[in-house]
């Protein structure tokens, strides 16, 4: 008996996801402009969420560094 092989097709294959924050990201991407110098810490945050299944309480650091860095804008 002879043994067949498939070799997956390149056509069916999907693409690799985006990054996770890059749906939002092109949805709201005035709102991440706005933010300037913290719109890096957005993103990390929208990537821990989105990792952390929305859990805010494991996300705390990023929370933090987003408070800390609208505030140091605020100030200016």
């Amino acid at each position: 008996m002879e043994k067949v092989t498939e070799k997956p097709n390149s056509e069916t294959q999907l693409p690799p996801p985006p990054p996770n924050h890059q749906m939002d990201a092109d949805d709201d991407d005035e709102n991440v402009k706005q933010l300037k110098e913290c719109s890096s810490l957005y993103l990390s945050l929208q990537d821990c969420l989105v990792d952390s299944n929305r859990d805010w309480k494991s996300c705390q650091k990023h929370v933090q560094a987003l408070k800390a860095c609208h505030e140091r804008k605020t100030k200016k």
